[in-house]
């Protein structure tokens, strides 16, 4: 695989939080969704960039179903911190994003961004109640221009259209494009939009598609709301007072990302006795595992900084997501909380 190549800017990469909102044994969704909030706080405190909070649905892990409802969640309960949500466009209706999306930036002028994705973030089934009608992968980049246009960054509806996003329009609410293939990244750069790359969960796609993204990315598309590629990546970490705190602590993540990859996904469970336990959970794919959880970061603050700066520059960041599958709710927090306070130059 080619790589990008070292493409540091000037500027340091903003550091956001990536949460999917996971439930955990023991732990009701009530208190999920609490510790969500209590999370963004920490967050907010900490100077982080953005708050991302995942699609995902019929999850027997992950709470975030109702994205824009959560973002409402996480605004109110914070005084600075930017959001974004991730919207997988087969489950919604453009006009209905730039309207729920365009709301939240009415409230909250300044601290909205939205994050359009080509997956509908579960299973066969599920996605058929949610779309009701065949999935069209051709009506991603057309979905995607019909948003920018409801909220401003073009005419709304497109050319000669009476449609209109109330609120929304008139918000230009940032928009960014999520994908895991050089598939989401061409569709990134031919319009001219920032791109996230899902790396945490396919770190082996992630390099092909940072790098089709900057060789396709055309400011001059009409659609397009940057003057220059901007680039953001997101990764699984676990930080604590020493490495091996932070190895225990991580095992929880190794566990789950096992249980994903048999088939048989679950809520958050304790941390492992044994940091290798999660091989007995893998049914014989613990290298599926180990490709799927390559990209993460893990140990004291700056040992997990050194990896997330070499990272930053070989890729280029503007930004970097960090997800953290921590058991304990304060364990979590103050797993976010060291990173920020070693981050900072």
């Amino acid at each position: 695989m080619s790589r990008p190549g070292h493409y540091r800017s000037a500027m340091s990469a903003e550091l956001s939080v990536l949460d999917p909102v996971p439930s955990a044994v023991g732990r009701g969704w009530g208190r999920a969704l609490t510790e969500m909030r209590e999370l963004a706080r920490a967050a907010d405190r900490a100077g982080y960039a953005r708050y991302w909070v995942t699609e995902y649905h019929a999850s027997p892990l992950y709470l975030s179903s109702a994205t824009p409802i959560l973002l409402g969640q996480v605004l109110a309960a914070t005084e600075r911190i930017g959001v974004a949500g991730c919207s997988m466009l087969p489950n919604h209706p453009p006009l209905v994003v730039a309207e729920q999306f365009g709301t939240l930036a009415t409230i909250y002028p300044g601290r909205v961004g939205i994050g359009l994705g080509r997956a509908p973030g579960t299973d066969a089934l599920t996605a058929g109640a949610l779309r009701r009608g065949p999935a069209d992968p051709a009506a991603f980049t057309s979905s995607i221009t019909d948003i920018l246009g409801y909220v401003g960054h073009g005419e709304p509806g497109g050319p000669g259209s009476r449609v209109r996003a109330v609120p929304g329009e008139g918000t230009r609410t940032p928009v960014w494009v999520l994908g895991s293939s050089v598939n989401g990244a061409r569709v990134a750069g031919a319009l001219g939009l920032p791109f996230v790359v899902a790396s945490h969960f396919a770190p082996s796609q992630a390099e092909a598609a940072v790098a089709t993204y900057r060789s396709v990315f055309d400011a001059s598309a009409p659609t397009a709301t940057i003057e220059a590629p901007r680039v953001a990546a997101a990764v699984n970490a676990a930080v604590a007072p020493s490495d091996d705190e932070a190895r225990s602590l991580f095992s929880t993540a190794m566990a789950c990302a096992a249980r994903l990859v048999s088939g048989a996904p679950g809520p958050l469970e304790p941390p492992l006795e044994d940091p290798e336990g999660w091989r007995a959970l893998a049914a014989g794919r613990e290298g599926a595992v180990e490709e799927a959880m390559r990209l993460s970061f893990v140990g004291a603050p700056e040992t997990v900084v050194t990896g997330l700066r070499d990272l930053e520059e070989r890729w280029g960041l503007e930004e970097v997501l960090v997800l953290s599958y921590i058991y304990d709710a304060a364990a979590r927090r103050r797993s976010y909380e060291l990173l920020a306070s070693a981050w900072r130059p």
